[in-house]
């Protein structure tokens, strides 16, 4: 409880705005970090936040069929199997996360000239619907499927929907960045929360720094603010 009630003023702060977190592969990959992952979009959603998640095919094999792009096979791993993963972790909480590819809506396209170009209204009508989306960074092209950076994705869409935080892979962090945007490393746990709320927790009672923070969970979020159901401003 004592650990909600200081991060009442981060949570006042992202109440209806976007974050755009980019997921690296340690969430991507089946385990613990992956559920807590979960947990902590799940707890921004029902704390009013609108998070918006970028992805690859994280650490999976991307085979290629016989005459199969790699993009197709990008698409395939991405979206076929590590998004439904994701996805179904979020929805433990509720029916909270849609996942979708860029070529979808043509929310991500590769122009001829070989710009990367965003549309994001299906984004938008996602997160207006109280839904997290979860985006394979897979554009679409006239030529088929192009494979799309994930930090240029979540830079580009984050500019879209003018997210209020910007969330990337520590590496990526100094290239670039604009106000609100921060590097967090997926692979410690309930890092999502760990950066918004605490950015360099001391380690006060009830967060155990060789481990499981003390941060509320999903479910104990939608108990202590009164949230019946899954779907949020």
């Amino acid at each position: 409880m004592g650990a909600l009630v200081a991060a009442l003023p981060v949570i006042s702060s992202l109440y209806g705005s976007a974050v755009v977190v980019v997921a690296g592969p340690a969430v991507l990959a089946p385990g613990a970090l992956a559920e807590a992952f979960a947990e902590d979009l799940a707890f921004l959603r029902y704390t009013g936040a609108r998070p918006v998640v970028v992805h690859d095919a994280g650490a999976e094999p991307v085979p290629r069929a016989p005459g199969e792009d790699a993009a197709t096979a990008l698409r395939t791993v991405a979206a076929g199997l590590v998004q439904r993963r994701l996805v179904g972790l979020v929805n433990a909480h509720g029916p909270l996360a849609v996942g979708i590819t860029g070529e979808d809506g043509h929310t991500l396209t590769r122009t001829a000239r070989g710009d990367l170009v965003a549309d994001p209204g299906v984004l938008r009508t996602l997160l207006d619907d109280g839904r997290i989306p979860v985006v394979a960074a897979v554009a679409h092209g006239e030529d088929g499927p192009h494979a799309a950076d994930v930090t240029t994705t979540a830079r580009l869409l984050a500019a879209h929907l003018s997210a209020r935080r910007l969330l990337l892979p520590p590496d990526a962090e100094a290239a670039g960045t604009a106000g609100g945007t921060t590097g967090f490393d997926t692979a410690v746990p309930h890092a999502l929360l760990r950066t918004l709320y605490e950015p360099d927790p001391p380690a006060p009672d009830g967060i155990d720094p060789s481990g499981t923070p003390g941060f509320p969970t999903a479910g104990q979020a939608e108990h202590v603010l009164g949230l019946p159901g899954a779907r949020r401003p």
